[in-house]
């Protein structure tokens, strides 16, 4: 059976009823102020939406903003050097020749000991290792399991079983036997 209201507030004590009517009183005075917010942000979304269209007295119409882009000027390798020209019959003549400035001349890169590259050992030798430790034609599945599981390379990839097929498959190191079978070449 459902309680009357007579019932509930005989059961709460004076001090329940007064926090329950000051609550009350604060809940009203939010709802006024919620009222007033909601009628001034109508007034400045109209207004907004007034200046957004075009529709100013003042002629400020909508501007676009656009993305800033810089255009960098490529910059002039070397200095000009004026020198005499060596071609012959033109004795005396003068030639512009550009001069480098302050850059750096390019080394050949050092070449490195065989299966390394950098420092580095390359993977198509660790595959030529592990098929002559083997001594016998090995399947893809053995060989990565091999060169995974005795971490004998370091690879950043996610996916190294795609990087050992494509070093399988370009290298003149390494031969397929059959379908998914290789051996040393």
């Amino acid at each position: 059976m459902p309680r009357t209201k007579t019932s509930i507030l005989t059961d709460l004590s004076t001090g329940d009823l007064k926090r329950l009517l000051a609550a009350r009183e604060r809940i009203d005075v939010l709802e006024d102020e919620k009222r007033r917010l909601t009628a001034e942000l109508a007034k400045v979304e109209k207004e907004l939406a007034k200046l957004l269209a075009g529709g100013t007295t003042a002629g400020v119409g909508r501007r676009t903003v656009r993305k800033k882009t810089t255009v960098r000027k490529k910059k002039t390798v070397g200095r000009k050097k004026t020198v005499k020209a060596k071609a012959a019959g033109r004795k005396g003549t003068k030639k512009t020749v550009r001069k480098a400035a302050g850059k750096p001349t390019r080394k050949a890169p050092r070449r490195a000991a065989a299966g390394k590259v950098a420092g580095r050992v390359k993977l198509e030798d660790v595959v030529l290792g592990v098929l002559k430790k083997k001594g016998q034609p090995m399947a893809f599945k053995e060989l990565y399991d091999a060169i995974v599981g005795g971490k004998l390379f370091k690879s950043k990839s996610k996916n190294f079983d795609n990087v050992l097929r494509r070093t399988l498959s370009t290298s003149k190191l390494v031969k397929r036997v059959s379908r998914g079978v290789y051996d040393a070449a």
